[in-house]
């Protein structure tokens, strides 16, 4: 999900300890798989806490309402925060590739046992807790109730591929589910994809395979449902893997973009300009009248330009005042923090605590606050206590890997 651990590139250190791949201990000769002392880039975790902010600004405001229309339109556009985790998953993952596919032997195994401790640990937990919140009674996501057989495919990360399950379990576990979809394509992305040309035109084809999986949904599923509950399958067609694939894409024209340091500097700036121009065309009167669809998939590719322009502004300007240890601090248990800022907000609302915060944009913003401190305290904990443990462990399994393959190698 949107959470990595994997921003870094190879520090001094790192490279002493890679040329020297071995190491006597306790009189045997054990493998080690490097895995710490890489220099960490700040902005990553940075904009990871961004994006989980933004997360729960919108779904802050949604039970303490801002009265100005300006602010409810820029709450309303934290949602936007789930794609920009996607951009920074995909370019971190890009980033850890390239430094461990030269050093591990078999990477791609590897690669499937981190992302499966980086993620289940916590997810699991995630499930367990909803299940006794809420039990399997009917709810917006799933009006019908929890039907057995939504747990198994939830367990298995293949909730987002049917309406009723991408999110009904788990509050919000859509990107979840996506996330880890993208993990089974990505090693075939890294042999494939090695440029930014390449990546541009895969942009393309994912675009067009989101609109072809979209019409195929549409036709698979609206049909099974009575018009009242339709705005499942409308939903489902917009979150799914196939509708974020284009997202994770941009994520790795980002990595090969912010790589040319040379013209980096260069891009950013037509970028600016091209965004200061879309900007001022928004606002002209035009005497056309842009088909909806159109228009949807404009403003989605907008979102996705100003996103990426953002990322790699405070990956080449990491700023005090932008790039610091408090915001930092969100991105490394953001993951803990929006699975567990659902149930926050759902026990504020059961005790009346928001109600507690009037309609207005000063309750509205201290309400947001007040949800995110308690979140971050909240899931500093379960990071410690599971997230932590759950990567620690996926690190054991993989040195005890690669200490059998260095053994039989050497019988």
């Amino acid at each position: 999900m949107p959470w990595e651990n994997a921003n870094f590139c190879i520090g001094p250190k790192a490279r002493d300890i890679a040329n020297d791949f071995t190491t006597e201990t306790k009189g045997l000769r054990r493998l080690i798989t490097i895995t710490e002392d890489i220099q960490k880039y700040d902005f990553i975790d940075a904009l990871r806490g961004y994006a989980i902010l933004s997360v729960i600004l919108m779904h802050s405001s949604l039970f303490a309402a801002p009265t100005s229309p300006t602010l409810q339109k820029i709450m309303s556009y934290g949602a936007i925060g789930v794609q920009l985790f996607f951009i920074v998953s995909a370019w971190t993952l890009y980033m850890s590739w390239k430094f461990r596919s030269m050093r591990e032997k078999y990477p791609i195994r590897n690669f499937f046992i981190r992302r499966f401790f980086r993620i289940a640990p916590m997810f699991y937990f995630a499930i367990l807790f909803y299940l006794i919140l809420y039990g399997f009674l009917p709810r917006p996501t799933a009006p019908n109730g929890i039907e057995w057989w939504f747990v198994p495919l939830t367990v298995l990360f293949l909730n987002g591929f049917h309406p009723e399950t991408i999110s009904s379990v788990v509050p919000g576990g859509w990107p979840i589910a996506v996330e880890m979809n993208f993990y089974f394509i990505l090693p075939f992305l890294f042999f494939k994809l090695k440029t930014s040309k390449a990546t541009v035109l895969f942009f393309l084809f994912s675009i067009a395979l989101y609109k072809i999986s979209k019409i195929v949904f549409l036709h698979i599923f609206l049909g099974n449902y009575p018009v009242n509950q339709q705005y499942l399958v409308y939903a489902f067609t917009d979150l799914n893997f196939f509708s974020q694939l284009p997202v994770f894409t941009i994520g790795i024209l980002a990595y090969f973009l912010f790589n040319n340091f040379n013209s980096l500097r260069r891009v950013l700036f037509s970028g600016y300009l091209c965004f200061i121009l879309l900007i001022i065309l928004r606002f002209l009167p035009h005497p056309y009248i842009i088909p909806r669809e159109i228009l949807l998939i404009l403003r989605g590719l907008f979102n996705l330009f100003a996103l990426t322009l953002f990322a790699l502004t405070l990956a080449s300007f990491p700023l005090k005042v932008l790039v610091n240890n408090v915001i930092s601090q969100f991105g490394k248990i953001s993951f803990s923090m929006y699975l567990i800022h659902f149930a926050v907000l759902y026990f504020f609302s059961k005790f009346g605590i928001s109600k507690m915060f009037p309609k207005g944009d000063i309750s509205s913003i201290l309400h947001f606050l007040i949800v995110a401190v308690l979140t971050a305290a909240l899931s500093y904990i379960l990071y410690t206590t599971i997230e932590r443990q759950g990567i620690l462990l996926g690190k054991r399994v993989i040195d005890r890997f690669e200490l059998d393959n260095h053994k039989n190698n050497h019988n």
